[in-house]
């Protein structure tokens, strides 16, 4: 009996440490487990769930209306994708355009023509501050640049006029302008691209 009590405890002392190191090796690969990344809840969101970085295929899931794809540069790092028809924003028709870089969304503009323009802008103006607060003077070469990070030469600066913008808390700007004589706009701007505009033209 003492030689089976002597043996039982033997083997005993062996299982303990291996069933230590078993979960000491376990701890260490969840150090090294990749999270499911889940988004800030002050993340913007914009209709239909649509959320920066997300490819063309994604936003094609949630975006219900038919949409047409080009590219803006030769080395089809750069894709539009516009609706085919006006889309409804707040009480106006617009076009919805959807902006990638190397295939994230990176900027959205809702671009406004043939409206009662005055009266418009100035409800629209009202409505962005009833969501995001007081709208500030926005500069036009800005916006003109973060255009132009995407499509480039869609815009004249000197025709960009009365621009606003918003600052949101995940760092998205939203920005409020005419670019033309007849049209307006609303352009959405990822933290990822508004964060680094640079000229350079001759560098």
């Amino acid at each position: 009996m003492r030689k089976l009590a002597a043996v039982m405890a033997a083997l005993i002392l062996l299982i303990l440490p291996a069933a230590g190191c078993c979960e000491t090796v376990s701890g260490i690969s969840d150090w090294f487990s990749t999270p499911t990344a889940t988004p800030s809840p002050d993340a913007f969101r914009f209709r239909d769930g649509i959320r920066w970085g997300m490819n063309k295929q994604q936003v094609q899931a949630l975006e219900p209306t038919p949409m047409t794809e080009r590219n803006s540069d030769d080395n089809n790092t750069l894709s539009i994708m516009k609706t085919n028809g006006k889309v409804t924003v707040s009480r106006f028709t617009a076009d919805l355009v959807f902006m990638f870089r190397e295939d994230s969304l990176l900027m959205i503009t809702y671009e406004f023509k043939s409206q009662t323009l005055a009266n418009d802008y100035a409800y629209l103006t009202a409505a962005l501050s009833s969501l995001y607060g007081e709208k500030a003077p926005a500069d036009p070469m800005k916006i003109k640049a973060l255009m132009d990070g995407i499509n480039p030469n869609l815009y004249k600066t000197e025709m960009i006029r009365e621009s606003g913008v918003w600052t949101l808390s995940d760092g998205t700007t939203v920005y409020l302008y005419y670019y033309s004589s007849d049209a307006f706009a609303i352009m959405y701007v990822s933290p990822g691209l508004g964060s680094r505009v640079y000229q350079t033209n001759g560098l």
